[in-house]
């Protein structure tokens, strides 16, 4: 690449004018630039306006963050402040309807937390059953296939036998023994059969009561499901109502040592939402 640059320069300063000549032709263009901007009141007062306002922009943003950023931390405070009330029995005057809906949701949140610990029960009773009766089948299924082995080595020697027979069947004197043997042959058969239709039983019964107890177990997982979700359904118009009774609270400043300290936080924020608020508007944000 830098041979191709050097070899590329001679040609260019050949075929046109020098470098240096094109430098300070821009340079002129550049400070013809300068003094038509000096010497143009509007287009500085056009880019002053636009820098200030692209400034503006980025203030304006930055105050709403810290406002919306305040106004959570004020929830939070008012829920805790109406939680607190709520636990403490505080009556207030227009706060009847909302202790009568957390009432309710208390209610509520405490039978679906019933069912949801039952259904754990349930679920943890059924697991350790799955379990049990795994380990009870495979140990069945295992003796029989124990019980059922010697049966098949001893089929394989005879069927051996059986054909070391067949080699010598010019023999008549093999004719009985081979006769005798098949008996044996076909009775150690039918008993491996006898073995392999109690192994397929137990499988299959195996099998069914896997499923049965996956289906009860599915059954179980999904009541604990939906109990948990009204659970947390109830949680949510739990924590509204509690600042809702908070900011009744807030209002009417119920004496409470309990809430001593979350009244002066509150006090302290609502200063600072109303300076954020002021500088706002000021800078023309609505």
């Amino acid at each position: 690449m830098q041979i191709i640059a050097i070899q590329a320069m001679p040609s260019l300063q050949k075929g046109g004018l020098p470098y240096w000549i094109f430098w300070f032709m821009l340079l002129i263009i550049v400070l013809l630039l300068l003094f038509i901007f000096l010497k143009d009141r509007r287009l500085r007062l056009r880019l002053s306006s636009f820098l200030a306002g692209a400034r503006r922009r980025s203030v304006l943003l930055q105050l709403r963050f810290r406002l919306k950023r305040e106004r959570q931390k004020k929830g939070n405070i008012l829920r805790l402040i109406g939680e607190k009330a709520w636990d403490a029995d505080i009556r207030l005057d227009g706060a009847e309807n909302i202790r009568a809906s957390l009432g309710a949701l208390v209610k509520r949140r405490d039978a679906d937390q019933m069912e949801a610990k039952n259904a754990l029960s349930e679920l943890e009773r059924l697991h350790q059953r799955l379990e049990e009766s795994q380990a009870q089948f495979g140990e069945k299924l295992r003796q029989l296939k124990d019980e059922k082995q010697p049966f098949d080595e001893q089929l394989k020697r005879k069927k051996e036998e059986s054909r070391a027979l067949k080699k010598q069947a010019k023999n008549r004197n093999v004719e009985r023994p081979a006769a005798e043997l098949g008996k044996e042959i076909a009775d150690i058969g039918r008993r491996i059969e006898h073995f392999e239709r109690s192994i397929k039983e137990l499988e299959e019964e195996a099998k069914d009561q896997h499923h049965e107890i996956i289906r009860e177990i599915r059954y179980w997982e999904k009541k604990k499901k939906k109990a948990q979700e009204r659970i947390k359904e109830i949680e949510i118009n739990q924590e509204e109502l509690y600042i809702s009774f908070g900011r009744i609270l807030e209002r009417k400043k119920v004496p409470n040592l309990d809430l001593r300290e979350l009244y002066a936080e509150i006090d302290l924020l609502n200063n600072r939402i109303s300076t954020l608020l002021h500088r706002i508007q000021a800078l023309g944000g609505g």
